[in-house]
């Protein structure tokens, strides 16, 4: 009931951890009071879902006494700041009225001033509890005897009006007498000694001293929120309720439709899917199993003994017993541990495996709930809370935090009436379909749930009846411009910033949750907002956040090229970053309207999206309590599909600030600007005018730019002293940094991306504490899951920007190679001698240099596909590209550093296929007819009559359709296609670095365009290829044959074809589809035809070329042990194994180095011989050279080299069991 409080002297935290989980997980309180916790400053001990608050005692180097109170981070609390000599640590927390917790502990040998007990309590907020061990014996507690320490307490309690909550029951066992006294005391106001009951635990858990129960006889103060257990539906019951209980008259003739619906949708749910209870949640321990059961009975057993009988022979049964118990709990907690790591293997599915990562990254501490300061006022209700926090968030959305000249200028704006009329006969207007619908639901991802509890995953089981129903609600609400009022409020939950005071309610961000239904509604229209935007060039160009084909990256180019060619033409470069302050919150909702009908917007669409932002408001959950309803005055929703698309719209006009010259770049809302001249006073005119013009825009539109977090640099390798630029942005003078961050790359002055490098190898560092925790060599995860782990984990943290700071020297990239080679070393299991080119070849992962380049030539071949794309320009069209040659020592561009990869790689970016934009809205194109029939039987396990006979039945399904016929081939470098029709054969052979993808839809593409121009109406084309399917199924329209194939698709059905796509199995002796084969086949000997290639295709060039310089490179390693055994490149399924040590084992032999023949390295001591061949030990000559061994290793294999060994994986078995029957397996 989350209602107790625990008071106990654990005598030590640290040994007692496991007991303090077990008491947590027995009671569930609200609180847990310790004393003697025996923590030095730099302990960190938590525990999940509690907030802990120290008052550490150390004293000649170790820590003695101590207090803690460990408090549930679901209760509002807040610490109290106690000025005391005292061992002693308070904190006010809200139980059914908010009272103060205080924990003490006196030792034994302090010299006690009965002052500073009525100090400590004069800072005590009333009402309190005082637990603590107090080492006094007096008769009010049960003690036979007074002694002088007893008489202080007993005479404070007296003469400060307090209760004491003790009974005479005793608390403490002496180990050396066998001997119970009463020590620990509970103390408190009298208004509290009625709500309060006070009991002593039976079990002693591991100290001298017996844990306290204070139980609180009101309700428990919190409620946990329910929450639906998906994972318990029954959604076949789910859908037929569906199909029983929604009536489409019904809805018609309600008032509020939507409300109806999603009135009826949770009562379904209710029937079909359990909840969760209000209780607080229990974290129990997957480690106490039936052995910690029975000792802690055990224990339990002789305590009650000793406590009937006390005996130095049952206190010394007593004592043995329990340390048997902590050793039984420390052994479970071991052997559950190794289990639950060992089962993160290559056959856990991936949100298992992360699931179980996000666990082991740390024991997750609550995200508390705190007492607020407010005008002086603490705040410490549940009910308060909630409203303090609501209205902060309020008023962060209001006019208040505007300017009074913007002010001023909304007055005159609003007043103005945007005309939004239409005969709504434009295309973004037109009805919503099925297919949009179904659509939109597949690309939702499972989110928490608004203010009505419906969940994605009930919307995606809805049976096909009730999303017609559901549509036909949304295509009312589209139509009729009724915008449903409960799709106005939002759930925030307020998150606490991490690192700021959380007494303040402005140092929390709101987490706003809405309503699912609305979402899928809103996904529908801002795919039809955003293809007008891009389909007439609306966005502008600088805007690269939330937009197809843009990312980070293409600003990070852009930027680091112009700061290189400034220092190329011995420039200085002066760029300011702009920090907008809660650019959401502030976002003007007239002006967002405004800036949609001047961008031509009419209709349906504005309408809804005017309604859309009117009357928000939103409640603040805290635990099941919420504030009151405060309205949304400003800003566009946090949390819904349309704000990311409204908000840069809002923002789009900022680039129209920048003077002629001046470069900039925009991603969402982080805005930066610069300019480069060899004249400083230059620069400062260009960038003040600049920054004249953006202010004036801020004041327009109602943002505000911060004053601290906009900053200036000057990028500069002029030597001598140079003068900072002197720029003012609303009057304040923009403070000169050495360094920024900048969309997740820190740039320095001189660009050498130190700072960034020694950034990111601290982060990569701490990231691979999670693979060291998973790595065990005897019972860790295997090495495909931990491989997987750190290409997640740490590898994508280096990927980020590398093609950016990878122009650094290399000397400072070289810190990099430890992080890559230590990650990799960890992954395998290798020995800490093994060669960095072994861990590459044997985990196939290439260097980061090798790994670098290829992520540059993806980067520009996908924009070289994209002619208008911003970067285009910046890559393939350099400026100063003489003055780079000329000076071979300055580092160059990245458009002149790809020029060489490029040529090398023997890609022509002339090849490259430009990646169109359909002109067609995509919502208005019918679904092409796809049939994925066949795809319900598994190739493997049917054979070849069977799907002759189903392709029967198909053909006999589509009687009066032509059929044609289509195929790919790849053989080696040669790529072709074939369209078999009933009149004639098309072959055509592609280029060389075209896939077999391409090659397939290609294929489409000539049945298309034949059928295009026959007379017949009805045809089937038949593909083995199903991802080709998949690929126009989805609408890929990315893929530029994708895009040509609707393009045919459209062409066709305006011509009344009635055209079928069809999967067959490849190779099941189906006439048609071996014909198509054939001919794919022998198309591979024509000549090339004149194809552009999508650049995609060269993903497959790229990594050849990469490997094949990896291969020349590993060529010339001759003398490298693991070389003999692969000397080619390439992945070893074989060395995935079931178990983690024999895979380190298998791992150890091939590279050659291994605990036993290498350690002397580490030690710096000569290198081990053979006992019995006086040979050097190596891992060569223990598996085939020792001939001591040979009548052993010949019951096993028979090889007369590694290569041979290691190259026969049936072989690997026989080796690890040779290796444990001569005892060297645990040595390697």
């Amino acid at each position: 009931m989350l209602n107790s409080i625990i008071q106990w002297n654990c005598r030590g935290l640290k040994p007692n951890f496991n007991e303090v989980q077990l008491l947590i997980q027995k009671h569930n309180p609200l609180a847990i009071c310790l004393q003697e916790t025996f923590l030095r400053n730099s302990d960190n001990l938590s525990f999940r879902h509690f907030v802990g608050y120290h008052h550490h005692a150390v004293g000649d180097g170790r820590a003695h006494g101590g207090v803690s109170i460990i408090l549930n981070g679901d209760v509002p609390q807040s610490q109290v700041t106690l000025n005391s000599p005292l061992q002693a640590v308070a904190v006010r927390v809200t139980l059914h009225i908010p009272i103060t917790l205080c924990s003490v502990y006196l030792p034994p040998s302090l010299h006690l001033n009965p002052r500073d007990l009525d100090d400590l309590v004069a800072q005590l907020p009333l009402p309190f509890i005082i637990t603590g061990d107090f080492n006094g014996h007096h008769s009010l507690w049960g003690s036979p005897d007074d002694n002088n320490r007893g008489k202080q307490i007993a005479d404070f309690i007296n003469i400060n009006n307090l209760c004491l909550l003790n009974d005479d029951s005793p608390t403490y066992l002496h180990p050396a007498t066998a001997s119970f006294s009463s020590l620990d005391l509970t103390i408190c106001s009298p208004v509290l000694f009625q709500d309060f009951t006070w009991r002593v635990n039976e079990d002693l858990c591991g100290s001298d001293h017996f844990p306290i129960l204070i139980d609180n006889n009101g309700p428990s103060p919190v409620e946990r929120p329910q929450r639906w257990k998906l994972h318990k539906a029954d959604w076949a019951l789910f859908e037929s309720l569906c199909l029983f209980s929604f009536d489409a008259k019904e809805l018609e003739d309600a008032d509020e439709p939507m409300a109806l619906f999603t009135s009826i949708l949770q009562d379904v749910a209710e029937q079909a899917i359990p909840k969760t209870t209000t209780e607080p949640k229990r974290f129990n321990k997957p480690w106490f199993n039936d052995d910690c059961k029975s000792a802690l009975k055990e224990r339990d057993r002789i305590l009650r003994r000793l406590k009937n009988h006390p005996s130095m022979e049952n206190i010394a049964a007593f004592q043995m017993v329990r340390a048997k118990a902590r050793r039984t709990i420390r052994q479970a907690k071991k052997s559950s541990w190794q289990g639950y790591v060992s089962r993160i293997n290559s056959r856990t599915t991936s949100k298992s495996v992360w699931d179980r990562i996000r666990r082991i990254k740390g024991k997750s501490s609550a995200l508390s709930v705190n007492h607020l300061n407010v005008d002086n006022t603490t705040l410490t209700t549940f009910p308060d809370i909630a409203n303090s926090l609501a209205s902060t968030f309020s008023f962060n959305s209001s006019s208040n935090f505007s300017s009074d000249a913007f002010r001023g200028i909304r007055q005159q704006q609003e007043k103005r009436r945007l005309n939004f009329k239409s005969r709504n006969d434009e295309c973004y207007n037109d009805r919503f379909s099925i297919a949009e619908l179904r659509d939109s639901l597949k690309r939702a991802r499972d989110t928490a749930t608004g203010p009505d509890e419906i969940h994605y995953q009930i919307l995606k089981h809805l049976p096909f009846s009730t999303l017609l129903i559901l549509l036909d609600l949304f295509n009312r609400i589209w139509v009729d411009g009724n915008f449903p009022p409960s799709w106005h409020e939002a759930t925030i939950i307020p998150i606490p910033k991490p690192g700021k005071d959380h007494t303040n309610p402005t140092n929390y961000r709101p987490i706003a949750l809405t309503s699912c239904i609305c979402k899928t509604m809103e996904r529908l229209i801002n795919r039809r907002l955003v293809w007008y935007l891009e389909s007439n060039n609306l966005i502008t160009d600088l805007q690269c956040g939330f937009r197809s084909q843009r990312s980070t990256l293409d600003h990070l180019v852009r930027f680091e090229t112009f700061v290189r060619d400034a220092f190329i033409q011995k420039q200085h470069l002066v760029a300011i970053f702009f920090d907008l302050e809660k650019a959401y919150d502030t976002t003007w909702k007239h002006g967002i309207m405004r800036d949609l009908h001047n961008l031509g917007l009419r209709g349906r669409l504005p309408v809804f999206i005017k309604n859309f932002l009117e009357d928000r408001s939103f409640k603040v959950r805290l635990g099941s309590i919420f504030s009151d309803p405060f309205p949304q005055e400003m800003g566009v929703p946090q949390g819904s599909i349309l704000s990311p698309t409204l908000f840069a719209i809002k923002i789009n006009t900022i680039p129209a600030c920048l003077k002629p010259g001046t470069n900039g770049a925009l991603f969402v809302d982080d805005f930066q600007m610069c300019y480069g001249s060899t004249d400083m006073r230059i620069i400062e005119r260009k960038l003040q005018l600049c920054l004249n013009s953006l202010q004036q825009w801020a004041t327009e539109n109602g943002f505000r730019f911060s004053k601290s977090k906009t900053v200036c640099m000057h990028f500069c390798q002029k030597r001598g002293l140079h003068p900072d630029p002197e720029l003012f942005l609303d009057g304040n003078r923009l403070p000169v940094v050495d360094e920024t961050k900048f969309l997740g790359l820190i740039f320095d002055k001189k660009l050498s991306f130190i700072p960034h490098i020694k950034n990111l190898k601290k982060k990569c560092l701490k990231a691979l504490n999670i693979l060291r925790v998973l790595s065990n060599t005897d019972w860790g995860a295997d090495r495909k899951v931990l491989l997987r782990l750190y290409r997640a984990l740490i590898r994508s943290k280096l990927d980020y920007g590398c093609i950016v700071y990878g122009s650094a020297r290399e000397s400072y990239l070289k810190e990099l190679d430890t992080i890559h080679n230590q990650g990799l070393r960890i992954s395998l299991g290798a020995f800490r001698t093994s060669p960095v080119d072994s861990l590459y070849v044997e985990a196939h992962e290439p260097s980061l240099h090798n790994r670098r380049d290829k992520l540059a030539l993806q980067y520009a071949t996908k924009i070289a596909s994209l002619p208008n794309h911003i970067s285009f320009n910046t890559i393939f069209r350099p400026l100063h590209e003489h003055l780079y040659l000329r000076k071979i020592n300055v580092i160059p561009s990245f458009g002149i550093r790809i020029q060489p990869l490029l040529s090398e790689a023997g890609i022509s970016l002339d090849s490259i296929a430009n990646t169109p934009f359909f002109e067609t809205p995509p919502w208005a194109v019918s679904p092409p007819k796809i049939d994925f029939d066949l795809t319900q039987h598994k190739k493997r396990d049917t054979s070849s009559t069977v799907f002759q006979s189903l392709f029967r039945e198909l053909r006999s399904k589509y009687g009066d359709y032509a059929p044609i016929y289509t195929d790919g081939s790849k053989d080696d470098d040669r790529v072709a296609s074939a369209t078999v029709t009933p009149s004639e054969t098309i072959s055509v052979r592609l280029p060389p670095a075209a896939s077999i993808f391409s090659a397939e839809l290609l294929a489409i593409i000539q049945a298309l365009e034949f059928i295009q121009s026959s007379s017949n109406l009805k045809y089937i084309i038949f593909t083995d290829s199903l991802s080709s399917l998949q690929a126009i199924h989805n609408k890929q329209l990315d893929h530029p044959l994708v895009v040509d194939i609707y393009r045919l698709l459209l062409a066709n059905e305006f011509n009344s074809k009635d055209i079928v796509l069809c999967w067959l199995p490849s190779h099941m002796d189906i006439k048609g589809n071996d014909q198509a084969d054939s001919a794919a086949k022998s198309a591979l000997d024509l000549p090339i035809s004149e194809f552009y290639i999508p650049y995609k295709d060269f993903k497959f060039i790229i990594n050849s070329f990469i490997n094949d310089r990896w291969q020349r490179s590993w060529d010339l390693a001759g003398t490298n042990k693991l070389h003999h055994s692969k000397p080619f490149l390439g992945d070893w399924p074989s060395s995935y194994r079931t178990n983690r040590r024999d895979e380190v084992v298998l791992c150890r032999s091939r590279i050659g180095h291994t605990f036993l023949t290498h350690i002397f390295i580490l030690k710096r001591e000569p290198q081990p011989e053979c006992v019995h061949c006086h040979v050097p030990l190596t891992v060569k000559h223990i598996l085939i050279e020792c001939n001591h061994l040979k009548n052993v290793r010949s019951n096993y294999y028979r090889c007369q080299s590694l290569h041979q060994l290691f190259a026969q994986p049936e072989l690997y078995g026989k080796l690890l069991n040779f290796l444990k029957e001569t005892n060297f397996y645990y040595k390697f």
